[in-house]
């Protein structure tokens, strides 16, 4: 399932311009269009979302001053043709501000910083990933393994792994430390697949990673293995 969307802007054909923009991408499921604040406040009753696009001037409330009432804390991404709003904007700790008219490359790392904060919303969930021109949904229990090679990541599951180009460190930095532990500067695994320690290996389903001396007492400390693993001789 994708994180769910609404947007909120009083300008029919920017917000239907938006909502098109959006389907093209395929990475928020958009549960409506509110064209004023007490339209935007029934939509989230009937279903909350995940994400707001968010215009600021709207008859009424402006979209800043929807913030401060808004029931739940959905993430936001400003939308607006003011940019001397974007200040005031961040103080509301807003995913992003975009200008109108909002371009489909704008739009897209917006959408892209947006799963960022998702995935650190939702540490015990999963991932998402761009992987093969598309973003992949990955669930966190499903992760076995995380290898680097140069500039990229190879993610392993059970099924299938996946090629993300990323560094390994931005992907720790989205993944919850209570379910992955980092055992040498190329690899991260998943605690949960693991099946044995070594003094020098982690054993996991069907592969053995390397345990290096930099990053063992940490990894040890993190299975709570300190007091009864033997030292490296």
């Amino acid at each position: 399932m994708k994180p769910t969307c609404l947007i909120i802007d009083d300008e029919p054909i920017a917000a239907q311009g938006l909502a098109e923009d959006l389907q093209a991408l395929d990475l928020f499921t958009i549960e409506g269009i509110a064209s004023d604040a007490a339209t935007a406040i029934e939509c989230w009753q009937r279903r909350p979302v995940d994400l707001l696009f968010l215009d600021i001037e709207m008859p009424g409330s402006s979209g800043l001053q929807l913030l401060r009432h808004f029931p739940g804390k959905p993430m936001v991404v400003l939308v607006t043709a003011y940019q001397q709003y974007a200040l005031d904007g961040y103080d509301y700790g807003v995913v992003d501000y975009l200008l109108k008219p909002v371009s489909p490359d704008r739009l897209k790392a917006a959408c892209k910083k947006a799963l960022e904060w998702y995935a650190l919303r939702h540490p015990m969930g999963h991932l998402f990933i761009k992987c093969n021109g598309r973003y992949e949904r990955i669930e966190h229990s499903q992760i076995q393994w995380l290898k680097a090679a140069n500039n990229y990541v190879w993610i392993h599951t059970g099924q299938k792994k996946y090629m993300v180009y990323q560094s390994l460190k931005a992907l720790e930095d989205q993944l919850p430390r209570e379910l992955f532990a980092q055992t040498h500067k190329s690899f991260i695994v998943g605690k949960q697949h693991i099946r044995q320690v070594h003094a020098n290996t982690v054993c996991l389903p069907g592969v053995e990673v390397p345990l290096s001396r930099r990053y063992r007492a940490g990894f040890l400390q993190q299975l709570q293995l300190t007091r009864n693993f033997p030292p490296v001789g």
